[in-house]
């Protein structure tokens, strides 16, 4: 294929974001600014690839998978704190704290939470 040179002129963030874009798809700014122009063309044109569609639309949907990953092991986590908090105040209001035990019923109420919430 041919290539015809054309001059460019970016704003600085334009160049900024180019030059992000490069770093993280460890890519050369060049390459980055050759594929910005294609994809802006064809999208111009009504000519953008359903199948390159669907690859970004994948790529997304992974990244959300990702970030619902991580707020159900955050919200977990909230879940236990509150948990461990209730049983120890409920063990110590009746003036016995025993560590085995305490962390039996914190390790049950956290479970029985979870099944309540149909995490397990």
């Amino acid at each position: 294929m041919k290539y015809i040179p054309r001059s460019l002129r970016l704003t600085p963030s334009q160049d900024t974001l180019a030059r992000r874009l490069a770093a993280s798809h460890q890519r050369s700014v060049y390459a980055i600014l050759g594929e910005s122009v294609r994809l802006g063309l064809a999208a111009l044109s009504g000519e953008a690839s359903s199948t390159q569609a669907i690859s970004e639309l994948a790529r997304e949907m992974g990244a959300i998978g990702a970030e619902l990953a991580h707020v159900e092991r955050v919200l977990e986590r909230c879940l236990f704190v509150g948990v461990s908090g209730y049983s120890y105040a409920r063990i110590a209001a009746a003036g016995r704290v025993d560590e085995a035990k305490l962390a039996r019923e914190i390790s049950e109420a956290f479970e029985r939470q979870l099944r309540l919430a149909g995490g397990e």
